[in-house]
């Protein structure tokens, strides 16, 4: 007798429908896995006949044959052991026919146990887009999808729970959604502790307002790590459409199982050595790098020009689309990236070029550094900004006033109201965001200061690129001042923050 259930798989973010058929035929008895099934997958034969053995189930010695449709789609991961192992349990009478408005995930241990799956949910997100209204799925993944209502999820510790209930999934008892809790992120560092660095402080509070890149140069111990930690704790709270977008990417790389609902910006800062399938993301399996594991977040990259070129130069296109496209012998897939980079590098080779302690590298060895980071990299990042050395007088001092991490918070969360009313009607939320033909469109600018940022962009030789992203930086801070249009004053500022050397 054929029996039919429902999974899915995912290809990167995006899932597809897999109908598990389960048949016996003639010939020598054998349990066979067909449709373009990966390893991972026809391994599962084995865990699911011990699974079933666990749990009491006795095999039938038959030439079993399961089918995975569609056929011509490569099937990859673990998420369709539970609903093989319950297509056999149909098959062999020892359940009843499932109802067709069910989806099935899990996979199985030796024991019969349900272990948590990778990519659950985006998986069952898109239990809904298929018309399906029930999911049965491991109890363990109910920290990360616990909070969905569009679906009524039916968790399983063991496969003899469902052997218990005979198939009637009715009987088994439904999750009662629990709300989010979004939390404001802290940091590891206040902006109150840190000493001087108020130009710093400045440009920071504007990239994480508008959602700009920010490239942050001085001497080695002047703060810039400190300042790019303490830039998480000024972050506005994530919507919700932003913490499931943000869970989705880690749960298809495995990071949700003990953490659940990512429900704080994130903040990654992965080593200099990291490769560019690191950092854009790749492999077989399709799977996200760092630059997605930010989405929504901060990705920090200290010692900038100590990353490969060919890492940083596969930052370009990311960091202008907010998006990265993965293409590999199993597939394509697309993971979004809207992070806000911060980059921290030194001036030169040996750290001290420009400050109060001399350089000891060369005219041509202070080229050779530089040059590392390549002109078009450069013109994608909106601030540039150089952090001085505090002095040990300004360490000596207590009780320096300066303003609380929350205080600036406040100030950010008015600005962003402003960019999203500004914006609504459009696909954008920051002006971080903004494309050269919207930031024309949306980015409202008096004529007077128009007429300065044409001459300084002629005189500074600023790129097409170079011209728009003053604008947006100069529209932040109309923002933050809370004025409708910016003004010759908000251009002057804006400026500040083009690199030396301007492409």
């Amino acid at each position: 007798m054929l029996t039919r259930v429902l999974s899915a798989t995912l290809t990167g973010l995006k899932p597809q429908l897999i109908e598990v058929e389960v048949d016996t035929i003639q010939g020598t008895p054998q349990f066979i896995i067909i449709g373009l099934a990966s390893k991972a997958v026809d391994e599962a034969k084995e865990r699911i006949t011990a699974a079933l053995l666990n749990c009491g189930v006795k095999i039938k010695a038959r030439r079993t044959v399961v089918n995975l449709a569609p056929a011509d789609i490569q099937k990859t991961g673990s998420t369709l052991e539970l609903a093989i192992a319950a297509g056999l349990l149909q098959l062999y009478g020892e359940i009843a026919p499932l109802p067709n408005n069910c989806l099935l995930i899990g996979e199985l241990s030796l024991d019969g146990e349900l272990k948590p799956v990778r990519g659950c949910l985006p998986l069952v997100l898109a239990a809904r887009e298929f018309d399906l209204t029930e999911v049965l799925l491991p109890a363990a993944n109910l920290p990360e999808v616990g909070f969905l209502t569009s679906v009524t999820l039916r968790p399983l510790n063991n496969l003899r729970q469902l052997l218990a209930v005979g198939g009637q999934i009715e009987q088994l008892t439904p999750h009662q959604p629990q709300p989010l809790r979004i939390v404001q992120s802290t940091g590891e560092a206040d902006f109150a502790t840190i000493i001087g660095q108020v130009a710093a402080k400045r440009a920071l509070e504007i990239a994480v307002a508008g959602n700009h890149n920010i490239h942050l140069v001085g001497p080695p111990g002047a703060g810039k790590s400190l300042l790019a930690q303490a830039a998480v704790s000024i972050l506005p709270p994530l919507s919700i459409s932003e913490v499931i977008s943000v869970t989705m990417i880690h749960s298809v790389a495995g990071l949700t199982t003990q953490a659940g609902v990512i429900t704080t910006r994130p903040f990654r800062a992965p080593h200099h050595t990291t490769t560019a399938v690191g950092l854009t993301g790749g492999s077989a399996q399709l799977l996200p790098g760092e630059i997605s594991f930010a989405h929504e977040g901060v990705l920090f990259l200290d010692e900038f020009p100590e990353f490969s070129r060919s890492a940083l130069e596969a930052l370009r296109q990311p960091l202008e689309t907010k998006l990265v496209t993965i293409t590999r012998s199993t597939g394509t897939t697309h993971y979004p990236a809207n992070c806000m980079l911060i980059a921290a590098s030194n001036p030169c080779q040996c750290g001290y070029w420009g400050s109060d302690k001399p350089c000891r590298c060369s005219v041509r060895e202070r080229q050779r550094y530089n040059n590392k980071l390549s002109g078009p990299l450069l013109d994608r990042i909106d601030l540039h900004v150089r952090v001085g050395s505090v002095t040990h007088r300004q360490l000596a001092l207590t009780n320096q006033a300066s303003e609380l991490s929350s205080a600036i918070s406040q100030r950010i969360i008015i600005a962003r109201q402003h960019q999203q009313t500004r914006l609504s009607q459009s696909k954008f939320h920051t002006n971080g965001e903004l494309d050269g033909t919207n930031t024309k469109k949306f980015c409202l600018i008096e004529p007077a200061a128009s007429e300065v940022l044409i001459l300084a962009s002629e005189k500074l030789g600023l790129s097409a690129r170079g011209y728009f992203k003053v604008m947006k930086v100069a529209q932040t801070i109309a923002d933050l001042a809370s004025q409708p249009r910016i003004t010759t004053e908000h251009i002057t500022e804006a400026l500040q923050y083009r690199p030396e050397r301007s492409h």
